[in-house]
């Protein structure tokens, strides 16, 4: 029986973190009706890279997929449809072997043209370890990844190669039941004759970087705080991108976007905490709120003597309750977890959400709370217990924060609760240096399945820097890996099982799922916020 790991593929964040970006251009408001009108959005975070072997972080990814096409591509309701490829290919071999057959009439924003040669070259380049790609193992479920990657075995020996000029073929060695999604967000080409004149200086800049999609990027450097996007008049749709330019600039905090938006010098911003609800008042009609496929959670060092003790993590999940925590406190439209899968992305087989069979195993219980601190403290010895959360210093942050520390202390006499607040980057840091007790975290996702989550507390788990494990947990995660032995049904039910024993065990402390809210001009149409993925700016056009 042949078994493969399905790979790992989110973005981890911390909570509070704005994911969906835009920009400014400074002093700015509204210009020409039409197309030559420019479109002016806001931005949390600036683009590190372009180049798709190298991308890692949620501002670069987002510009990624303005600029370059691959495969497939997600349209603006999030729905997958043909990008390079001419259309949406059946699997042959049991789900193993996909070929596709590319445009002709797709080009590089040099004219040049977009051959399957670009994809090959570019996977091989980002398996190869002197490229110390951090997207490398995006391709594990290709043939020849595992010695491709770690240098056993040439990078050419990768499941993937050109059968002609515009017909390209990916062998995987097991069928992935999701990886429509990964062709659609994870494999992108590379311009070839670019790659070898520019060499290490590839997409790090305007001047470097190259476009086959819809927009290229202009005024562009990693350190820059603003830049824009034109279109590519080289792009194979491009009679049917309708706004010409965007400018973006990078805000810091919510309030900022918000007071844009109010003197009409942006006409999209995405908002979160206080500025929601002050902007619900205001803005009915611009105000939007949807779900994001995001979960916000806290992690437990297990090499920790005191996070360490399970009926501490189950006290302190016990003692938080959710629906307060957002309701009046985030107050933006986040929805309290049930379990570590977030809603709306995968259904059981009678059309209910995923979560419908998991339980309620992450109720709030003061009770139960109580019983299970008395049981920590007996098992450490202590009767007083201290405990850091260590948080980012943004808003958001700092009111989770500061509701864990009351709510934990008030229904838990004797835990004692610091809260440790660093950059998000730091946290991030101190997060996979395993230097913490527990941490609020967030992890999103390119696609709609629940083992993308589950795997942050699974053995080999890209961010399991808890050094969590139970071995029940660990036989279900590698049964929902075993995808040639079970119908898609089956796997469903082996992830709600995985996600309820999670749950019992607090291998994690799920909290709540977040929401995407943006402020949006009424005179645009075409602009819309899925929810796995981003806004995609070539549908959208003025009214």
């Amino acid at each position: 029986m042949k078994k493969g790991r399905l790979s790992m593929k989110g973005k981890l964040a911390g909570i509070g973190t704005i994911l969906v970006l835009g920009g400014l251009l400074a002093g700015c408001g509204n210009q020409a009706s039409g197309t030559s009108r420019t479109l002016n959005v806001t931005s949390q975070a600036n683009v590190l890279t372009l180049d798709p072997s190298r991308v890692s972080d949620v501002g670069s990814d987002f510009m990624l997929e303005q600029t370059l096409d691959g495969l497939y591509k997600t349209n603006n309701k999030g729905t997958i449809v043909p990008a390079l490829a001419t259309k949406i290919v059946k699997p042959t071999n049991d789900g193993k072997t996909y070929t596709f057959d590319l445009r002709k009439d797709a080009k590089w924003d040099d004219g040049s043209q977009v051959t399957a040669n670009d994809f090959v070259v570019a996977l091989q380049r980002q398996v190869n370890p002197k490229t110390k790609s951090q997207r490398a193992q995006r391709l594990q479920d290709f043939v020849g990844y595992k010695n491709a990657s770690t240098g056993k075995a040439k990078p050419s020996t990768l499941g993937v190669k050109a059968l002609g000029k515009y017909k390209l073929q990916i062998q995987l060695t097991h069928a992935v039941p999701y990886f429509d999604y990964i062709l659609a967000s994870q494999i992108y080409p590379v311009n070839i004759e670019a790659l070898n004149k520019w060499g290490s200086k590839y997409d790090t800049d305007a001047a470097h970087a190259v476009s086959n999609s819809a927009y290229k990027i202009k005024d562009w450097n990693s350190s820059k705080d603003s830049w824009n996007l034109e279109k590519n008049k080289q792009y194979y749709d491009a009679d049917k991108v309708k706004i010409k330019k965007i400018n973006f600039q990078v805000v810091k905090t919510p309030q900022t976007g918000l007071n844009l938006f109010e003197a009409k010098k942006v006409q999209e911003t995405q908002i979160s905490g206080n500025t929601v609800a002050m902007a619900a008042k205001q803005y009915k009609d611009e105000l939007v709120q949807s779900k994001y496929g995001q979960l916000a959670f806290l992690p437990w060092s297990n090499t920790d003597a005191t996070t360490k003790n399970q009926n501490l993590r189950k006290a302190v999940s016990a003692a938080i309750d959710r629906e307060d925590l957002v309701k009046n406190v985030l107050k933006d439209g986040s929805i309290a977890a049930k379990s570590i899968v977030p809603e709306g992305e995968v259904k059981q087989a009678d059309g209910q959400d995923f979560n419908a069979g998991v339980g309620d195993g992450l109720a709030y219980n003061p009770t139960q709370a109580k019983a299970d601190f008395a049981k920590a403290q007996q098992e450490l010895g202590k009767k007083t217990i201290n405990l850091e959360i260590v948080t980012a210093d943004t808003d958001a942050y700092k009111q989770v924060g500061e509701y864990l520390q009351g709510q934990l202390e008030k229904q838990l006499p004797g835990l004692k609760v610091t809260i440790k607040t660093e950059p998000l980057s730091q946290e991030v840091n101190t997060f996979s240096s395993g230097n913490f007790q527990t941490l609020t975290m967030g992890w999103s996702t390119d696609y709609p399945d629940p083992i993308d989550y589950l795997n942050i507390a699974a053995d080999g788990g890209t961010i399991n820097f808890t050094k969590w494990h139970n071995a029940e947990y660990q036989k279900l995660i590698d049964q929902i890996n075993d995808t040639d032995h079970q119908t898609a049904a089956q796997r469903v039910v082996l992830q709600q099982k995985a996600a309820k024993l999670l749950n019992a065990e607090q291998g994690v402390t799920p909290l709540y799922q977040y929401a995407s809210v943006h402020l949006r001009s009424t005179d645009l149409k075409g602009l819309e916020y899925p929810l796995i993925g981003y806004q995609r700016y070539e549908y959208v056009s003025w009214k």
